[in-house]
């Protein structure tokens, strides 16, 4: 089978050959660009510096050599441009964590007295910086520089604003993309815009320049119980910004794209849901259902929705809303333990992720740890397809090298390669 077809067969809930395979082609599958390079040192592969995929989260784009040898066989149509509204193009150098990467060339950066790093939205120095990397650290935390919430003259127009239809610019941008992978025979993950309905990375409008709204994400979490009319609204322009940004995507690539990717707002924490799950049936549910509803009906793509943290009783009304796959499937969560998510839900829903724990195993146990966890996921979550290998969300810096290729063995293993 081909990786595309591997990837199709475990949507339809069949197993394949083999488990298919994700590594560094999903927004939270990433791989840090720090650790990136280490594996390319690990495996010999030319060392050269890494194309920072987004500032935000700070991860690499994967090469096609890195991807064969870790088996993968999903193929993300890369990102037109980042969480703080840089391009990702006109590529120039930058030095993180003691080595040189590349960077978007509208990217503005500048250093504070303490050895810090603030970042503009849109490479807009004029505007107040919109994210900061301190001394030391891996990432560039959003900064919230919104104004205090005025109810009396909301405007849900205002907190949509960072969600616009796709530009032609973005699409011939996927155009090239995709030229340059025709010949790869991968599933192609897609994000056609993107529309996120208060996903916490996107709360205070960091590809803002002047954000307006409710853009302090403990109001945001607030919001359906204090303001429902208003939060509707929100969805509903979003959601008729996504459909047409959908439109124009199966306009111009049809079914060359296999899996769309639609949301990445959170619902769930370590000990369970974030929200009452009869607020998502109410206030979340029949939006996602509307792109989802013109998706099936007009395409042959799946959709993916991205949703940390231990959300077992949300699971069922994602499912009713039309979502064909979960990532990032966080086992270590209340509730989100393996067996029980294959047993209950296995059937409803593709799970992709939930390879290993990303929080414990992978950064802090041994490669013979890593093995078993590896094995034992592949075992359960694979019973009948419906399943992608993923770690648990992104690859974090300083992961030591042997248990990531711990991981890829025992995968390997698994599938007889």
């Amino acid at each position: 089978m081909t990786s595309k077809e591997r990837v199709q067969a475990a949507f339809a809930h069949k197993e394949a050959d083999k488990v298919p395979v994700d590594f560094g082609n999903f927004c939270c599958s990433n791989i840090n660009a720090d650790t990136m390079r280490k594996l390319r040192r690990h495996y010999g592969l030319p060392d050269h510096p890494i194309k920072i995929k987004d500032m935000s989260t700070m991860v690499g784009i994967m090469e096609e050599d890195l991807m064969n040898l870790m088996g993968c066989d999903v193929q993300e149509l890369d990102p037109y441009g980042d969480t703080f509204g840089n391009v990702n193009e006109n590529w120039k150098t930058w030095t993180y964590l003691g080595e040189t990467v590349l960077i978007p060339g509208d990217c503005v950066l500048k250093t504070d007295e303490k050895g810090g790093t603030y970042i503009y939205p849109c490479g807009d120095a004029s505007a107040e910086p919109s994210g900061y990397l301190p001394k030391g650290g891996f990432y560039f935390d959003n900064l919230e520089r919104s104004p205090p919430f005025d109810e009396d003259k909301a405007d849900p127009r205002e907190q949509a604003e960072d969600f616009p239809v796709v530009s032609d610019a973005m699409i011939e941008f996927h155009k090239q993309r995709m030229k340059a992978y025709r010949g790869s025979e991968r599933a192609v993950q897609a994000s056609p815009g993107y529309f996120g309905l208060g996903d916490a990375n996107n709360i205070p409008g960091p590809n803002l320049r002047k954000p307006r709204g409710i853009r302090s994400i403990a109001d945001w979490y607030t919001a359906p119980l204090l303001y429902p009319e208003y939060v509707h609204e929100v969805f509903e322009i979003v959601i008729d910004r996504a459909i047409e940004s959908f439109k124009k995507y199966f306009e111009t690539f049809g079914d060359s794209i296999d899996v769309a990717y639609i949301c990445g707002t959170d619902f769930g924490g370590q000990n369970g849901p974030l929200i009452n799950p009869e607020m998502f049936k109410t206030m979340y549910m029949p939006h996602y259902k509307r792109l989802t509803d013109w998706v099936h009906g007009n395409t042959k793509w799946k959709v993916i929705k991205h949703c940390c943290g231990g959300i077992f009783p949300i699971i069922p009304y994602m499912i009713e809303a039309g979502i064909d796959a979960l990532n990032p499937v966080q086992c270590s969560a209340e509730g989100m333990e393996p067996q029980r998510l294959k047993n209950t839900y296995g059937k409803d829903i593709l799970f992709w992720g939930g390879g290993v724990d990303t929080q414990k195993t992978l950064p802090f146990g041994a490669p013979e740890d890593v093995r078993k966890e590896t094995l034992e996921r592949l075992k359960i979550f694979s019973k009948g397809g419906g399943y992608v290998f993923s770690a648990v969300h992104n690859i974090q810096a300083n992961i030591p090298i042997a248990n990531i290729a711990a991981m890829v063995d025992a995968v390997k293993e698994f599938n007889g390669s």
